[in-house]
């Protein structure tokens, strides 16, 4: 079964006649056709480690 690549049609944006634009294919903010209008899932965020930490060694590195 070969699934088939999304189109205007399959939009929630176009399904309830929201969409202004007349495209030959879906557009970045193409959001398949449901129940609800959901956003997709965003990545997790990383924590990035203390900024200081990271000035305290560069300045010993340089100051050495």
């Amino acid at each position: 079964m070969s699934k088939q690549p999304p189109s205007c049609q399959d939009c929630y944006f176009k399904f309830h006649g929201l969409c202004a634009l007349a495209l030959e294919h879906p557009c970045p903010t193409f959001r398949a056709a449901g129940r609800t209008l959901e956003p997709p899932r965003q990545p997790t965020l990383v924590a990035r480690p203390a900024l200081g930490a990271n000035l305290a060694a560069a300045v010993a590195a340089y100051a050495a």
